[in-house]
């Protein structure tokens, strides 16, 4: 491009070099024999003297004119535009006063007609020499600017082909049909193709696999169009044949206001696809163990429960069968496997609930429930264990009407269950209050408050993790595996309800669940 740019430059200054010499010949002869020449057109000096102010006038125009050329061909500075300007008016003005009036001013001078000729042709010679001496300076001034700028984009021109060469993608630059105008180095170990292969009417087109080429097309051409284009993945094909993903990221370029084509780069995506696929591998390994861990967390928790609640109806049948004959530390004992026995059988039901979870094998089974039937049942089957530790447990509908949802009866009766028994092993002391009342969107909600232990403000993000308690290690004051609000976390995002906690430290917490 700037060597072009250069021999175009050469070329102009070599015709305006030839323009001077015309100039300068044809102003000599007419300087020397315009006299005589015009005297055999017509005796007349009145006529003479009209034709010879009007060549003189057209002469300093042609020189005007080629003042002009020089303007438009040698410079884009205003500035300095400007002044060339004031130049030619000067010369037209200055031209135009001698046309006028040398000839009165010479025959003051002198009224000798010889050395009248001699003065007038040497004046004439002089005012040729300074005018081919005016457009010599300005062609040499600006040859030599032009010269600068010519180095200076070479200069850019090179810099800007070495940072391309430097970077791992493929540059590109295409016209309005795709012929490559530019590229670099990286497009040749990209597509397999030599320099000389790619510069000689190369189109990007020919780099796309057959089935991809309508979808780059009119991908390119929309973003030519200025249409916003979203990245899309194209598939492209070196020179022996073989394949690799691509990404084409390109953006118009306009030249004097006007789309001559695309400039952009395009990415080797190999190694990201590459990496891709082993992540969904791995994914799908991870969700396949997982899987596998909860098919068996289902499988023992079920060998386990089944001879458990054998041990649990022989421990009942003899406590009952033996009742009179026990002493106070026996009764204990039987007491305490029925406790434990039934705590196991808890532990064993959440490990199941939460593999069912995982497994995806729960189905919901939506039906209508009386919130206030189901609430009276749970509280009734929780009464002695609250009763046991001597704490208050209370149930109240603030609802005007009979709060009916629509949800699955096993779900919700598991989140009251986990909660009512948590708030039961949590407090030591006072009551558990559960209330139904309408928030301010007409939804039913469930609030569940005790006066327990309370959760530390630092822990309350926690509380809903799996196998997540806040007070853990072997001396731990409460039991379980903290399964049970992870349950009732996961058991409410099936049925679209919500749960928000409230809690002090040392005065106790409340939990609402919300149905939407």
């Amino acid at each position: 491009m700037s060597n072009l740019f250069q021999m175009n430059s050469r070329l102009k200054q070599t015709d305006i070099i030839k323009i001077i010499l015309i100039y300068l010949i044809a102003g000599g002869i007419w300087i020397l024999f315009s006299d005589s020449i015009l005297h055999k057109i017509t005796p007349d000096e009145s006529l003479y003297s009209i034709i010879t102010a009007a060549i003189g006038f057209s002469f300093v125009l042609v020189t005007a004119g080629l003042l002009y050329f020089l303007i438009n061909n040698f410079s884009n500075d205003r500035l300095k535009q400007t002044g060339v300007i004031k130049i030619m008016l000067i010369y037209l003005i200055v031209g135009g006063i001698w046309i006028l009036f040398s000839n009165s001013i010479l025959h003051l001078i002198t009224n000798d007609e010889t050395i009248f000729n001699y003065i007038n042709t040497a004046t004439g010679l002089t005012f040729i020499l300074f005018t081919a001496g005016l457009l010599y300076y300005l062609i040499n001034k600006y040859a030599n600017e032009i010269e600068q700028v010519e180095d200076n984009l070479h200069e850019s021109e090179k810099r800007y082909e070495e940072l391309a060469d430097s970077l791992p993608q493929m540059i590109f630059e295409i016209d309005k049909e795709g012929i490559l105008s530019f590229t670099n180095q990286a497009s040749y170990k990209m597509f397999g193709y030599t320099k000389d292969e790619i510069k000689s009417g190369f189109s990007i087109y020919d780099a796309i696999i057959p089935d991809d080429r309508k979808n780059v097309r009119r991908n390119l051409v929309g973003i030519m169009r200025g249409e916003e284009q979203d990245i899309v993945e194209f598939t492209a094909q070196r020179n022996d044949g073989t394949t690799f993903p691509i990404s084409i990221y390109a953006s118009p370029i306009i030249t004097n206001n006007q789309n001559t084509g695309l400039r952009g780069i395009v990415i080797d995506i190999t190694e990201r696809k590459n990496m891709e696929e082993q992540l969904i591998k791995a994914k799908l390994k991870a969700e396949e163990s997982d899987k596998l861990k909860s098919d068996f967390m289902a499988r023992m928790s079920h060998e386990i429960r089944t001879p458990l609640n054998v041990i649990l109806s022989y421990n009942s049948f003899l406590k009952d069968g033996l009742a009179s004959h026990l002493d106070k530390d026996q009764l204990f004992s039987f007491n305490s496997i029925d406790t434990e026995g039934r705590r196991l059988i808890r532990t064993i039901d959440l490990i199941l609930n939460m593999a069912e979870l995982h497994t995806g094998e729960l189905e919901v089974r939506i039906s209508d429930i009386n919130l206030c039937t189901l609430l009276k049942e749970i509280v009734k089957e929780f009464g002695p264990s609250a009763k046991e530790k001597n704490l208050e447990l209370t149930y109240s509908n603030s609802c005007e009407d009979n709060p009916l949802i629509k949800s699955d009866r096993y779900i919700v009766a598991s989140v009251f269950q986990n909660l009512i028994d948590n708030a039961i092993k949590y407090t030591n002391s006072g009551k558990i209050d559960i209330n139904i009342y309408k928030n301010e969107m007409n939804n039913y909600c469930v609030i569940i408050s005790d006066t327990g232990i309370g959760i530390a403000p630092d822990y309350i993000d926690k509380l809903f993790l799996p196998f997540s308690q806040e007070d853990n290690g072997y001396s731990r004051k409460f039991d379980g595996i903290g399964l049970g609000l992870a349950l009732v976390k996961k058991y409410l995002g099936l049925i679209n309800a919500e749960v928000k906690v409230q809690s002090e430290k040392g005065k106790g917490s409340l939990f609402s669940v919300s149905f939407n």
